[in-house]
């Protein structure tokens, strides 16, 4: 009789230096675990050397990417930020699609977050989100709560973080 993978594929999606620096000790948890598989998909910022060849520390760190996606349009601005956003969401469905994960893992609050949660929230992939919650004073703060309530689990990284998420309803 043939053997089935029972194990729970987790998508963790890296767009930059710090979601990186946010998320790699998770990262080595599930690619130990025995009932877990690393399905790693590196993109935005992370794949451009200008931002510090952060593609590079990963496969340094021993991680192989299973997938690269291109979304990032120059100029820092909402212009381009809005229009990045827009093709992540073009971008990251071909490889939830392609990968199946069971669960997408992101961080943070900026707009290559908002790509990646809206494409697996419409997918029908749970979303787990990590800094759920936080608080930075600008922009971020509405993409982060916009983030919450399409994310099915919530990792705060403070009990003030927790009380907001409460406060939204989470």
């Amino acid at each position: 009789m043939g053997r089935f993978n029972l194990k729970k594929k987790i998508c963790v999606v890296v767009s930059s230096r710090a979601n990186y620096s946010s998320i790699k000790s998770a990262m080595r948890a599930i690619d130990s675990h025995d009932g877990l598989e690393l399905i790693l998909l590196v993109g935005a910022s992370a794949i451009i050397d200008r931002y510090g060849g952060v593609i590079d520390l990963i496969k340094q760190d021993g991680f192989t990417p299973n997938g690269i996606f291109h979304m990032l349009i120059e100029g820092s601005n909402p212009t381009t930020m809005a229009k990045s956003t827009g093709l992540g969401l073009i971008e990251l469905p071909n490889l939830f699609e392609r990968f199946k994960p069971d669960v997408v893992l992101t961080i943070g609050d900026r707009f290559e977050t908002m790509s990646t949660t809206l494409a697996a929230a419409y997918m029908n992939i749970p979303v787990a989100h990590v800094q759920a919650g936080d608080k930075s004073g600008h922009i971020d703060d509405v993409s982060r709560s916009a983030i919450a309530k399409f994310s099915n689990l919530h990792f705060a990284p403070s009990l003030e973080a927790c009380k907001r998420l409460k406060e939204w309803g989470e």
